[in-house]
């Protein structure tokens, strides 16, 4: 069901942009073509047509932008391939289609998970597991993960894979919010069918119902929104819990034409203690933040 092809041969390739050249605009002229190519296609689905696509059509159109968004362009042109006006006016088009591609290709996994005879294996054979295992990996190496960290993790959806692999890789157990009830549903069934229901709880909210779970370490999903109002909820809760901190999921560099970055005005009164950026094909920059008061 997954066996995608994600080493295929891209005609970007032949570029490195990631010391930029002398004439930056020529460096953005190679690109933009391909960026409105893509926004042009993707203008020819609606989400219930994306949703009806089977799942190797599903990732091989993704694979279109997830090439484009792990180009080697360096910061400079990265921000100048994003400020062209053109592109600029297609972003919000290929930004909800990334966030609709990850909501369905989820339901896909969910779906095989639950049927799978052997879920673990399942799991391990989609396409993104082994960005997903990076991603981790990179994060608890940087975290000051200890036997009384109690995690929650903001916006988990349906297959809670952040959770599964931080407790099958490094034992630690976790709470999983998400606002859709659906969504709440089926990662508690995903839970169950992976024989995790002891490790990781999923419960319905939003950053409003914070308050009561017992957490000392809040890790914010990269789609999470709106992302202000989560941070400002959390920066009251941070004033009246000894010890407690914040890691974030964003993108940067070509990864934000993926998806709308957190802003300053987003975390404001937080500062940032550590970012971790991405390596290989894993799209989110993690960040750490404290109180800045």
């Amino acid at each position: 069901m997954h066996d995608i092809n994600y080493t295929h041969k891209h005609e970007l390739d032949e570029h490195d942009f990631s010391a930029c050249c002398k004439d930056c605009q020529s460096s953005v002229d190679i690109i933009k073509p391909h960026v409105m190519a893509f926004a042009k296609r993707i203008r020819g689905y609606t989400q219930e047509m994306l949703a009806e696509l089977s799942p190797g059509d599903l990732y091989r159109l993704y694979q279109i932008l997830d090439d484009l968004a792990h180009m080697k362009a360096g910061v400079h042109l990265a921000g100048l391939v994003l400020k062209e006006p053109d592109i600029r006016r297609e972003l919000g088009a290929i930004r909800s289609y990334y966030a609709a591609f990850f909501d369905i290709h989820e339901g896909h996994l969910a779906k095989a998970l639950l049927k799978s005879d052997a879920p673990w294996e399942t799991l391990k054979s989609f396409p993104l597991f082994a960005r997903y295992k990076l991603l981790v990996r990179n994060q608890i190496e940087a975290m000051p993960v200890t036997p009384d960290t109690r995690l929650v993790f903001i916006g988990c959806g349906p297959v809670p894979i952040t959770l599964i692999l931080m407790n099958r890789l490094y034992g630690i157990r976790s709470l999983g919010m998400d606002e859709s009830s659906g969504a709440v549903e089926t990662a508690n069934n995903v839970i169950r069918r992976l024989g995790m229901e002891k490790e990781i709880r999923i419960i319905h909210g939003d950053d409003s119902d914070l308050k009561n779970p017992d957490w000392n370490m809040a890790l914010i999903s990269a789609l999470a929104e709106p992302k202000s109002r989560i941070f400002q909820t959390l920066r009251q809760l941070l004033k009246e819990r000894e010890h407690a901190s914040v890691v974030f999921r964003t993108y940067t560099g070509m990864r934000t034409i993926l998806y709308e970055p957190v802003k300053p005005a987003d975390i404001e009164g937080f500062r940032i203690v550590k970012e971790i950026l991405p390596t290989g094909r894993v799209n989110n920059t993690t960040v750490f933040a404290e109180l800045d008061e």
